[in-house]
C-alpha cells in the first residue's frame, strides 16, 4: 500500500483528545420522583465525578473508528496491482543519455527488460503498441495483440546519438484510444526538461547521477591560412574535471593538451592539420556515459568532386577547373551517358545530350529533356533583379553588375529558381534521381567570367550537386544520386557492412543514428558521410522527475534490481465513505437514547 498523503496521518493524534472529552464529560441519568421538595433541602453534591477508567462505550468506539477512517482517507490510500487489466501504450526514450551506466548494465537495457515484462503480463486479447522518442516520435508498431511483434520490436531498439523527443512521443501516443484500463507506461531518465502530465500516463523515470563529459562539437575545415579542426568539451556534472584530450590520424598524434573544465561549464581548442584523412579524437576519463568520449571528423583533400565536362570548348571553365579543388576533371566533346557514372557531376556545356540517366549535372546554356524545365525560346538582355542570398548555392555570391546578352526562356514547372528577373537565370532541381542546376545561359554571352562571382559561384554549385564528405546530424535521413548504379556498400563506424540499394537513381540511406564516420562506396568510388550528434544537450544525463499530477512508477538506480512497474488503485473514496457512515450511524445511536450511554 502506498499514501498520497502521509502528513495527513498527524489527524490521528485527534483520537486521545476523543478519549480525553469522553473522561471529562457530564454524566446524567434522568430519575423520576414524585416532588423535589427534598432534593432542594438536601445538600449540594457534585453534578458529575470524572470517570478513573474507560468504561465500555458504543458511541465512543464509533467516534474513533469515524476519526481513524477520515484521517486515513485524507491520507490517501493506495494499493499496488500489476498491470494487465487493459490495452498498453510502451513509449522508450531512444535518447543518447539511456546508454548511462548508472542503472545496470545501462538505463536503455533496463527500460527494454521493463518493457519487455510489462508487455508479457498482458492478458490474451488486450493490446500493446510501442512509440519511441528519437530524433522525431514515431509510432513504431501501432496497437495489436500479436505479442511477438511487439517482443521483437523492442528487442531490436538501440539509443541514438540524439536528444530524444520524449514529450511527442507521450502526445503522440496520448492520441491513440485506449481501451478500459489502458495505460501508456513511458521509460525515460526526463535529463532535458518537464514532461506531460497526463492521467493515463505513468513514468519510469531512471538514472541517479550527472557525471558526464563529452565531445560536443569537433570538425576539421579548409581555411584561409590551411586546415584546422575545432574541438569543444562540455563538462555536463556539477563538479569541475580536469580532462586529458588526444586527437590522432592512422593513430599519429596531432594534438595533445589537457583541459580544465569547470563544474556546468565547456573549453573549445582550434589547432591546425597537415594531412587529410579521418581524425579521431578521445577523452581519457571514465564516466558514466563512455559515449560521447570518442569522435571523428573528416578532412577531405579534395572537397569538390571528380568532373566530366562536355563542352564544344569553353576556355573558363577548362582553366577554372584547373584551380578548384576538385579530386580530377576530364574533358570531352562527345556526350556518352554511358561513362557518366565514375564521375561526380557532369557539366553539359551548351549540349544536348537528350534525355539524362540518374545523376549529378551542371547545364550551361543547355537543358535536358527529362527535367520540368523547358526552354520555350530566348529572350535578349535579362538582368538579375533578385536572387536567394541565403540558399548555399549563392553564398558569398554577388550578381548585382552581372551583364547577359542573350538567355533561355526556362519554364520551370519544379525545383527551386535561385536567381533571375524577368525569367529564370539560375535554376536548382532534385526529383528522379536527378540533381540539376541549370544556369539559362552560355558563359560567352555574359561578362559573368570577368566577375569574382563565377568561380564562387561554380564552386559553390559543384559542392552542392556532389561534394566529397557529406554531414548531417544523427537520426537524418540522407538520399545520395547514384549515378546509374544499382547499389552500394554503406560501411557503418563500428565496421558493419551495409547494402543499400538504388532507388529511382537514388541511394536512400536509413537513418544514420550514431555520430561518427560512415563510407559509401559504389561504382563511382567512396564518399564519407559524417554524422554529428543531434545537439549539445544529448550529453545530459543527469535525471529528471516525473510530473506531480501523473503516476510514477518508482525512480531506477544502481544496485537495484529490475523494477517493478505497477499501478495505483485508489483506496481513499472508500475510507472517507465509510467515515461518513460510521458518524451518522453513531448520530443516530446518540439520538435515540438521550442522556444515556449505550
Amino acid at each position: 500500500m502506498t499514501l498520497g498523503a502521509p502528513a495527513a496521518l498527524w489527524g490521528l493524534l485527534a483520537i486521545p483528545f476523543l478519549i480525553l472529552l469522553y473522561l471529562l464529560r457530564v454524566r446524567r441519568r434522568d430519575h423520576p420522583v414524585s416532588s423535589v421538595l427534598l432534593w432542594q433541602r438536601s445538600a449540594a453534591t457534585p453534578a458529575y465525578r470524572p470517570s478513573r477508567r474507560i468504561e465500555r462505550s458504543l458511541l465512543l468506539l464509533l467516534q474513533i473508528l469515524a476519526t481513524a477512517a477520515l484521517v486515513t482517507g485524507l491520507a490517501r490510500p493506495a494499493v499496488l496491482s500489476r498491470y494487465a487489466p487493459g490495452d498498453l501504450l510502451l513509449v522508450l526514450d531512444l535518447s543518447m543519455s539511456m546508454r548511462a551506466r548508472d542503472v545496470s548494465p545501462t538505463r536503455f537495457d533496463r527500460a527494454r527488460a521493463e518493457a519487455l515484462e510489462a508487455a508479457s503480463r498482458l492478458r490474451a486479447g488486450r493490446r500493446a503498441g510501442v512509440v519511441i522518442a528519437g530524433a522525431r516520435p514515431e509510432l513504431l508498431v501501432p496497437l495489436t495483440s500479436d505479442h511477438n511483434t511487439i517482443a521483437a520490436a523492442l528487442r531490436g531498439l538501440q539509443p541514438w546519438d540524439v536528444s530524444g523527443d520524449i514529450s511527442g512521443a507521450v502526445a503522440l501516443a496520448a492520441e491513440h484510444p485506449l481501451g478500459p484500463g489502458g495505460r501508456i507506461l513511458v521509460w525515460t531518465d526526463a535529463a532535458r526538461g518537464p514532461l506531460p502530465a497526463l492521467p493515463q500516463a505513468v513514468y519510469r523515470i531512471l538514472g541517479t547521477s550527472d557525471d558526464n563529459v563529452g565531445i560536443t562539437m569537433f570538425r576539421a575545415a579548409h581555411g584561409p591560412d590551411g586546415a584546422e579542426a575545432l574541438l569543444r568539451v562540455d563538462n555536463f556534472s556539477a563538479r569541475p574535471r580536469r580532462i586529458p584530450v588526444v586527437v590522432t590520424r592512422d593513430r599519429t598524434g596531432v594534438y595533445r593538451g589537457t583541459l580544465d573544465l569547470p563544474g556546468g561549464g565547456s573549453r573549445t581548442v582550434v589547432f591546425p592539420v597537415t594531412d587529410s584523412g579521418v581524425f579521431q579524437a578521445r577523452l581519457g576519463t571514465h564516466d558514466l556515459l563512455p559515449g560521447d568520449d570518442v569522435a571523428s571528423a573528416v578532412l577531405d583533400p579534395a572537397p569538390l568532386p571528380a568532373v566530366l565536362l562536355v563542352s564544344p570548348g569553353n576556355p573558363y571553365l577548362e582553366r577554372l577547373l584547373q584551380v578548384l579543388p576538385v579530386a580530377r576533371a576530364v574533358e570531352t566533346r562527345t556526350a556518352d551517358p554511358r561513362t557518366w557514372g565514375a564521375f561526380g557531376v557532369v557539366i553539359l556545356d551548351r549540349t544536348d545530350p537528350g534525355p539524362i540517366p540518374p545523376g549529378d549535372y551542371l547545364m550551361i546554356g543547355a537543358v535536358a529533356p527529362n527535367v520540368p524545365a523547358a526552354a520555350v525560346g530566348e529572350v535578349s538582355g535579362p538582368r538579375f533583379a533578385t536572387w536567394d542570398r541565403t540558399d548555399p548555392i549563392l553564398q558569398y555570391v554577388d550578381l548585382s553588375s552581372v551583364r547577359v546578352a542573350r538567355a533561355l526562356a526556362l519554364a520551370p514547372q519544379g525545383g527551386r529558381v535561385l536567381a533571375g528577373g524577368d525569367v529564370p537565370l539560375l535554376w536548382a532541381y532534385e526529383g528522379g534521381g536527378i540533381r540539376a542546376l541549370v544556369l539559362g545561359f552560355a558563359l560567352q554571352d555574359s561578362d559573368l567570367p570577368q566577375h569574382v562571382a563565377f568561380p564562387i559561384l561554380m564552386a559553390n554549385g559543384l559542392a552542392w550537386l556532389g561534394g566529397g564528405a557529406l554531414e548531417l546530424r544523427a537520426g537524418e535521413v540522407l538520399q545520395v544520386p547514384a549515378g546509374g548504379a544499382a547499389g552500394a556498400d554503406l560501411i557503418h563506424p563500428d565496421g558493419r557492412h551495409q547494402a543499400v540499394p538504388a532507388e529511382e537513381g537514388m541511394f536512400l540511406l536509413p537513418p544514420l543514428t550514431r555520430a561518427g564516420v560512415y563510407q559509401l562506396r559504389g561504382p563511382g568510388g567512396a564518399r564519407e558521410i559524417t554524422v554529428l550528434s543531434a545537439d549539445r544537450r544529448a550529453g545530459l544525463i543527469r535525471p529528471g522527475t516525473a510530473p506531480a499530477a501523473a503516476r510514477p512508477a518508482g525512480q531506477g538506480g544502481r544496485g537495484q534490481g529490475r523494477g517493478q512497474l505497477s499501478s495505483q488503485v485508489p483506496l481513499w473514496p472508500w475510507f472517507l465513505l465509510g467515515a461518513v457512515g460510521v458518524a451518522m450511524g453513531e448520530w443516530i445511536l446518540a439520538t435515540r437514547r438521550p442522556g444515556g450511554d449505550v
